[in-house]
């Protein structure tokens, strides 16, 4: 094709070059006319940033060139069993064949970007999926963990249990699970009623020399169970007994009320 081909002529290639579909002599005439018409120029920009818009709105991985290949296959063996099926008015001119094909280039390129983008989305999902097992997973991990100290510190070769009671009508009664070798300790209460309004349950580790260690403060669930677990290094013959004791809101830096609970440990040997 050369200029004197005409205007009408060269802008039915703006498609294909804004696809990147022409082959080397037609995108040097097409180069030579936009030199001198602004229109072309002005119409392929349009077309160019067409596209751009669609590929940033559709994020997608192109598609595979085999199947690029059998889909252009198949949009022109259609229209060619078109073309057999009727009569035409007038012989196909080179500008229409142009048309058709630029708009089956425009197509195959659509076709490749929703292609990419139903591939994105079921790696997304996958990819949700596996960070839902993985936060699941870590969560049971955690979880064992917690029952596995809890265990350790109930069963294990350095413990020592005291045990605490009252003489009430709903009598209270707990269990303090002391594993020396760690320092831990775990308190375990029944039966406990709630505490005075403004007021909190104590727990408080009594030393042989009288020493008040407070444990921590806590309140118990409504069927009065309840579990305190802290960590504080003792001698294993330093402790005397355990109480509990009701303080105020925030707990007191020594009992202030007469024990709810006490319990007496053994003298080791």
């Amino acid at each position: 094709m050369s200029e004197p081909a005409g205007h009408d002529a060269v802008r039915e290639l703006l498609a294909l070059d804004a696809l990147d579909a022409l082959s080397t002599s037609e995108r040097r005439d097409l180069d030579v006319h936009l030199t001198t018409c602004d229109e072309c120029r002005r119409e392929l920009a349009h077309m160019r940033d067409g596209l751009a818009s669609i590929a940033e709105s559709l994020p997608a991985r192109a598609m595979a060139p085999e199947r690029a290949t059998a889909m252009r296959a198949r949009l022109v063996s259609h229209a060619i069993e078109d073309r057999t099926r009727v009569t035409p008015i007038r012989a196909p001119s080179r500008a229409s064949s142009t048309r058709w094909l630029a708009a089956a280039a425009f197509l195959i390129a659509a076709g490749a970007i929703a292609y990419g983008v139903g591939q994105r989305g079921a790696v997304a999902q996958l990819a949700s999926r596996i960070a839902a097992l993985r936060d699941s997973a870590s969560t049971m991990q955690r979880r064992l963990a917690d029952q596995q100290s809890v265990l350790n510190a109930l069963t294990g070769p350095g413990v020592r249990v005291i045990d605490a009671s009252a003489s009430s009508a709903r009598q209270p009664y707990a269990r303090m699970f002391w594993d020396q070798p760690t320092n831990h300790w775990t308190f375990v209460a029944y039966n406990l009623p709630a505490a005075a309004p403004g007021h909190t349950y104590q727990l408080w580790l009594v030393t042989r020399d009288q020493k008040k260690v407070s444990a921590g403060t806590f309140e118990p669930q409504p069927n009065g169970s309840a579990m305190v677990r802290a960590t504080y290094a003792l001698a294993p013959d330093s402790l005397a007994a355990i109480a509990v004791t009701n303080e105020p809101t925030g707990g007191s830096p020594q009992p202030t009320t007469t024990p709810l609970l006490v319990g007496a440990a053994a003298k080791t040997d």
